[in-house]
């Protein structure tokens, strides 16, 4: 009785210890999706809910995983032709752990966002009459180390490096969006690249690409404009990196399919997300996302 009593205590300290190497992470790349007017600057409040698995082959160490995010979000034109969106996030992140139903969590303020894009193309202003319209937005940004980043061995917390607040580091951003439409019909693209930068404990995330390809109809009721869609979003993110040395189980693809809606009144616009994964391999399989939400309201002026 006494040695059963030491394996599951040692079982416990593992998993608050070790628990989370296979993680889920909520400072992922920030998805936009199709933005507001891009006539008008903005101000308003986004919401992310992602939900994952982990740790899939362990019967002591399976988990499921929360990260919510509420996320204020503002646009300008500081220059012509050019718009700053920045995102401040506060996370509240949580993990459960199936072998004995015991639950951590964390909360408080992210990493800062800000988003510089220079409107290379714009043909929806132009006084001539075309058969199809384009933007075409290119651009880049930064992400400041302002989410605590502890990674210490409090046991009321999950001791791992993707359940923190913010990553602890610098990281750069190379982003381009592209528009094309015809009359209340169109087709976005968002190419995304995250290159992220080491923090005081060596450790550095592995660089995120993304893809995203959606279809859109606007549909006018008087006063009242839907925009609904339809597409998909492939992510990809390299191995995770701890004193310049790769670790194993980190990084992996995900492909979603993404359906959702903007709907506008006059200058506020409220929008939902939903995505679910149509492939994916995280972490060598031991870490499945299940579906991510997300929806926002926004104000134009």
């Amino acid at each position: 009785m006494k040695f059963k009593l030491i394996i599951i205590l040692f079982i416990i300290s593992i998993s608050q210890a070790f628990g989370c190497d296979v993680c889920g992470c909520g400072n992922g790349a920030s998805f936009f999706g199709i933005l507001p007017q891009s006539h008008f600057r903005f101000g308003g409040v986004r919401f992310t809910s992602k939900n994952f698995e982990s740790h899939i082959s362990s019967k002591n160490l399976k988990a499921t995983e929360h990260f919510q995010t509420i996320e204020p979000w503002i646009r300008l034109y500081p220059l012509p032709k050019t718009q700053l969106i920045v995102t401040t996030p506060y996370h509240f992140n949580s993990q459960t752990l199936l072998y004995d139903m015991s639950k951590k969590s964390i909360s408080g303020i992210g990493d800062v966002n800000a988003l510089m894009h220079y409107n290379i193309l714009n043909t929806f202003f132009d006084s001539t009459a075309h058969t199809f319209d384009h933007v075409l937005l290119l651009g880049g940004g930064i992400k400041l180390p302002t989410g605590a980043y502890d990674y210490s061995q409090d046991a009321s917390t999950v001791s791992n490096a993707n359940f923190q607040k913010g990553t602890g580091s610098v990281d750069y951003v190379l982003n381009a969006i592209y528009t094309i439409r015809k009359g209340t019909n169109g087709l976005n693209l968002d190419l995304y690249y995250k290159i992220n930068g080491e923090n005081k404990n060596k450790f550095r995330f592995g660089n995120k690409s993304r893809i995203l390809a959606s279809a859109f109809k606007q549909i006018t009721i008087k006063d009242l404009s839907f925009m609904p869609n339809l597409g998909a979003l492939a992510e990809n993110s390299k191995s995770d990196f701890k004193n310049k040395e790769a670790i194993s189980l980190s990084g992996g693809y995900t492909l979603n399919g993404v359906l959702g809606s903007e709907v506008y009144y006059k200058r506020i616009v409220a929008g939902v997300n939903y995505q679910v994964p149509i492939s994916q391999k995280l972490s060598d399989g031991e870490l499945k996302l299940k579906n991510t939400f997300s929806g926002h309201l926004t104000f134009l002026f």
